[in-house]
């Protein structure tokens, strides 16, 4: 009953969440961090363990976002978004992290018994860097989001964690909207 509720109020959280970060609010960060924990004490309950590593590192990049925003909206007007350009080199450590640390962390799940090791592990990496561009205000972080939470869609049905799985329909949907807001309202800073 009570892992139900945290998956409601991550549920709930989570929209809210997604709804301040499509607006680029800064608000988003403290709401990140409720919604993170919930979800991380609910997938440590049902041992999907990347899950839970990836929103124990999101409530921590959460710090970080709120530094990294508001300096950076002070640098635009009005309704604009500040967005940043990622550098060839941070596209190479992106790539880097993503094969070198993904393969790393499904041998890391395989050997903790998790139910999805390979699956988790795409996800947790993407999670990784994605996290990382959106703090950053990197426009791409999107499309990152789109091909995370679809997958996470798709982990939670496998797993009857079907609260969550609604969440990551609509995060899906969310970041077709916010890739759009964001290039439409957005200045680079």
């Amino acid at each position: 009953m009570f892992l139900q509720f945290l998956e409601i109020f991550t549920l709930v959280s989570g929209l809210l969440y997604v709804w301040l970060q499509i607006r680029q609010s800064n608000w988003m960060w403290p709401v990140d961090i409720l919604s993170c924990i919930a979800a991380a004490i609910t997938y440590f309950a049902s041992h999907l363990w990347a899950n839970f590593g990836l929103n124990v590192y999101y409530v921590l990049m959460a710090f970080w976002g709120i530094y990294a925003w508001l300096r950076d909206s002070k640098k635009v007007e009005g309704d604009e978004l500040h967005l940043r350009k990622p550098t060839k080199k941070i596209y190479v450590i992106s790539i880097l992290i993503t094969l070198i640390g993904g393969t790393a962390l499904i041998q890391v799940l395989r050997f903790l018994g998790d139910p999805a090791p390979v699956m988790e592990g795409i996800i947790g990496i993407l999670g990784v860097v994605g996290c990382w561009w959106l703090a950053n205000s990197y426009i791409e972080n999107w499309v990152i989001w789109i091909v995370a939470d679809s997958l996470t869609a798709i982990l939670c049905l496998t797993q009857g964690l079907y609260w969550m799985a609604g969440l990551s329909a609509v995060y899906v949907a969310a970041a077709f909207w916010g890739y759009y807001h964001w290039r439409r309202l957005g200045k680079y800073v």
